[in-house]
């Protein structure tokens, strides 16, 4: 901060997180910034926190005349001094609070958390919470971090390293935010990024086996853990008590203190809703929540997707706001969602389907949903799984293309540091059913391209996991990608002259 980030503070919010092991001497009384990220040390007298695999190969010279101290679990060999501390990820989030001023104080935030549905719940919630505050709203997603209607960006995370969320978190306040719905991911609290913030309001979807493997949870248990943490730090806490853990995540909530509302389509609940539409086209349901009735309607096809609408709803309704004004109704009607089931519709080609549907239970409601609406014709898919994490993604994949899919192209999806074609391989082992046609294309614009000339008339064809996503992310580098949607609108372009 302009004023500088003065030692004392510095030594406090360390012992007050708990963290604290030691203090070397001669630490400077104060310091200009804070930085973790070595290509990001622009100021003399910044402190560095370190975190993650650090080699000292990366303090060259111009980097020690910058850094005036460091803060590490692991002593630095270096005559710099140090803040030595039990756990430098929440270090380096209370730090990061402390330094942006505490901007998750002034502002209300809603977090969601679930396997499935986060993006698409979060934008429903911002884009009605956004009318009804006069554009004094901010969303972090997968998709894009907006911090008013002429700042805004794509996002790099779910939920962004401790640094920057506190630092877009002010960035949003200085634009006039006072208010932020933002996505929570089981990752967040495993890594402890959101280390330190209570949320006015949480909730929870739905939850299924993903994000276990190397990098990420041990076991699903300790995944099912990381998500409940949400409920640990809410005020208020919303639960979809359909799914199979929503009445734990209520239990769990409650014995925190937390004010709870259940919603349900099938069971009695606080907020209850039914539907009179859900097609391919749009969806109409009404929610029935303190003896008073609201029809909605939903541009967003799937009835899961209606799941995210009544939370969202009912998020609003618990913090005090009205989303059956007609403008948040609007905004919920007009929504689209970059990379949330896109529609294609060709000339000679069938329906193509963008989403981002990333795992097997996500992919298997996707394609049960698809296939109650497009009869007749044959299911054609395209996708991959990423590198470095959600392994058991692999063996879902497989399974649901042996009972769903007529013909797949498997393909790459953010292969991290490992092989795409070995990946693949072990999708295509979980692949049991030999009436499956199969295809493998590493390129995806060409796998995307194959899959198109391919469907006929009749068909349906799924751009699944990748959605609008602008990266490739390969070997630790983001290397840009065109997105599923550009891609086979720019070929059928070619092709039909659409």
């Amino acid at each position: 901060m302009s004023e500088g980030f003065e030692s004392l503070i510095i030594d406090k919010t360390l012992r007050e997180a708990g963290v604290l092991l030691k203090q070397t001497p001669d630490m400077p009384t104060v310091f200009q910034d804070l930085q973790f990220d070595t290509r990001k040390v622009t100021k003399p007298g910044t402190l560095f926190v370190v975190k993650g695999d650090f080699k000292a190969d990366y303090l060259t010279r111009d980097l020690l005349e910058k850094i005036s101290a460091f803060v590490s679990s692991k002593s630095i060999q270096t005559e710099k001094p140090q803040w030595l501390v039990s756990d430098s990820q929440i270090a380096l989030a209370s730090l990061s609070a402390a330094f942006f001023g505490h901007p998750e104080k002034e502002l209300t935030i809603l977090g969601i958390t679930g396997t499935k549905g986060k993006t698409s719940s979060s934008y429903m919630a911002y884009a009605m919470l956004d009318q009804l505050t006069n554009h004094q709203t901010a969303l972090f997603s997968t998709i894009d971090t907006i911090l008013s209607p002429e700042l805004h960006f794509k996002s790099h995370l779910t939920t962004p390293e401790s640094y920057e969320l506190f630092r877009n978190m002010r960035r949003a306040i200085d634009a006039g935010d006072h208010y932020l719905v933002m996505e929570v991911s089981s990752q967040s609290y495993l890594k402890k990024r959101v280390f330190g913030i209570h949320f006015n309001a949480g909730a929870f979807l739905n939850i299924s086996p993903d994000h276990i493997g190397i990098n990420e949870h041990p076991t699903f248990a300790d995944y099912l853990a990381k998500k409940k943490m949400l409920a640990e730090n809410s005020d208020i806490f919303v639960s979809n008590i359909d799914d199979a853990h929503g009445q734990e995540f209520i239990d769990h909530a409650r014995s925190f203190g937390a004010k709870t509302l259940s919603i349900s389509e099938k069971l009695p609940s606080d907020v209850t809703f039914t539907i009179q539409r859900a097609d391919l086209d749009q969806s109409l349901f009404t929610v029935n929540h303190n003896q008073r009735e609201t029809q909605y309607l939903l541009d967003i096809p799937g009835s899961f997707n209606i799941y995210n609408a009544v939370t969202a709803i009912t998020m609003l309704e618990a913090i005090g706001f009205d989303p059956s004004k007609e403008n948040a109704k609007k905004a919920l009607a007009d929504l689209q969602i970059p990379g949330r089931m896109v529609k294609i519709k060709t000339r000679s080609h069938g329906l193509i389907i963008v989403d981002y549907a990333h795992n097997g239970q996500s992919v298997s409601t996707l394609l049960n949903f698809l296939k109650s609406q497009h009869q007749g014709g044959r299911i054609i898919i395209v996708l991959g799984s990423p590198g470095d994490k959600g392994e058991d993604r692999r063996a879902q994949f497989g399974q649901v293309i042996s009972k769903m899919v007529d013909i797949a192209y498997l393909t790459t999806d953010d292969p991290g540091s490992e092989d795409p074609h070995v990946i693949n391989d072990q999708i295509r082992t979980a692949i049991t059913n030999p009436q499956v046609e199969l295809h493998e294309e590493l390129d995806r614009v060409k796998a995307i391209h194959l899959a198109i000339d391919q469907a006929g008339p009749g068909d349906l064809l799924l751009l699944a996991a990748k959605g609008d996503d602008a990266f490739q992310k390969t070997n630790h580098i983001d290397v840009p990608y065109l997105g599923d949607r550009k891609a086979a609108l720019q070929y059928l372009a070619e092709i039909e002259k659409i």
